[in-house]
């Protein structure tokens, strides 16, 4: 063997999660689903495993206000893993192009790789004797709009060599380092380590290239098991093992809403999908301490008003479900339940509000390829792109939405407004 490291995506100390329920921070210390917990998490993996020294690819801090706060929590984790003979080295992102080199300036034991936006090269000593180099780049600014491949020359040889760098793969317009996949792979590196999007990738192949994700989830929209990576050098190739230790983590959760009788049957029926979720997440090797469940309501109910109002009176995110140390909470919920009659048939029945409404959704059903929807689309985005850009939502930045979340909007709003519709057609209160 080369050597053994722990690696860790971005991590952003300082942020505190967003889509936390009124429900879950009534029966969990938020502070415990931080960053900085899923970094002492970390930490201790990676004196338990005996590595030789930990990776953190970028994006370490949140914001440069995060100095202190950062400092204090990065500087504990550091100090642990140092006295156990293990070395801690970083690259920077954008986030961090600042505070970083000031972190690293303030901490002897942490080593910022690739300072200045230049490529540099660090040699790991394996406690068997093997060894394995760690190439890194660091942001030397904010934003960087070139590539920051192909590497020097100089870097290239044995042994084996990982790359570290915060980079925005395939993404040519890219602010945030943009580079080609086919520049990863044509470098003499046997693996890539990147950090900068949150979504992990598998890893799993004989050269691994990728994203190592988010340490721990710090929105709604990164679902799934995150944590930091083992990655074990070998004489044949590079392995890398995903360790899911972050306390936090987001699931989509599916619930059928056909065949109630009465809206408040869906208590139960969420309930039983937390059990089941519950069951899934037991045979994993690590509880996180809480999973913020998205849920979707599907299937044909005549329904769906009350339902909609049986989610305005009793808001479902005031829900907190303890099971076996795990706290089960609903972050959001999406009625996407369809009305218990045909659309189609109502979308051909003739020219009133109703039938237009229902022909819109005939659209949207439609694939991706079909004109008709896409310029329903981009009428929708001609009014709605607009709104984020208002100054009252600036300090939210929020992400443009892609088609499919645009087309989920649109369905919604349809089905809310057939609802009406429908109800004033029966003469209903």
């Amino acid at each position: 063997m080369g050597a053994k490291l722990l690696c860790v995506g971005d991590m952003h100390l300082g942020r505190t999660p967003s889509g936390l329920s009124e429900g879950v921070r009534s029966a969990l210390d938020a502070s415990l689903l931080t960053p900085a917990r899923a970094w002492d998490a970390a930490v201790a993996a990676a004196l338990e495993l005996e590595v030789d020294a930990v990776l953190l690819a970028g994006d370490v801090v949140d914001d440069e206000e995060d100095f202190f706060e950062a400092c204090g929590q990065l500087a504990a984790g550091v100090s642990r893993l140092a006295r156990a003979g293990m070395r801690v080295i970083a690259v920077a992102g954008n986030h961090d192009v600042q505070v970083l080199p000031r972190l690293a300036d303030a901490l002897p034991e942490f080593h910022l790789l690739g300072r200045g936006g230049r490529w540099e090269s660090v040699t790991i000593q394996g406690r068997d004797g093997g060894e394995a180099r760690v190439l890194g780049w660091s942001f030397p600014s904010p934003e960087v709009i070139a590539s920051p491949l192909p590497l020097p020359a100089a870097l290239a040889g044995p042994p084996r060599a990982i790359g570290l760098v915060h980079c925005d793969r395939d993404q040519a317009a890219s602010r945030y380092a943009p580079v080609r996949s086919a520049d990863l792979l044509a470098a003499p590196v046997d693996a890539w380590l990147l950090g900068h999007v949150h979504k992990p990738d598998p890893l799993d192949g004989e050269r691994p290239i990728g994203y190592l994700g988010s340490l721990s989830a710090l929105d709604p929209s990164e679902s799934g098991a995150h944590g930091p990576c083992l990655v074990e050098v070998l004489a044949a190739r590079v392995l890398v093992t995903r360790l899911p230790l972050a306390p936090l983590r987001f699931e989509p959760v599916e619930v059928d809403a056909g065949g109630l009788s009465e809206a408040e049957e869906l208590e139960a029926r969420v309930i039983a999908a937390f059990d089941n979720l519950d069951r899934e997440i037991a045979v994993a090797a690590h509880r996180p301490r809480a999973v913020g469940c998205r849920v979707r309501l599907a299937g044909r109910t005549h329904l769906r008003r009350d339902i909609g109002r049986w989610l305005a009176e009793r808001d479902p995110r005031d829900l907190a479900l303890p099971k076996e140390g795990i706290v089960y909470f609903i972050e959001s919920v999406t009625n996407d339940a369809r009305p218990a009659f045909d659309v189609a048939a109502l979308a051909a029945g003739g020219g009133d509000p109703a039938a237009l409404v229902a022909r819109r959704l005939v659209v949207l059903e439609r694939g991706q390829d079909d004109a008709e929807r896409a310029a329903l689309l981009r009428a929708a985005r001609r009014r709605l792109d607009p709104v984020p850009q208002k100054a009252v939502y600036g300090a939210l930045r929020p992400e443009p939405l892609n088609d499919e979340q645009l087309a989920a909007l649109l369905r919604d709003a349809a089905l809310k407004a057939l609802d009406e519709l429908l109800a004033q057609r029966e003469g209903a209160p």
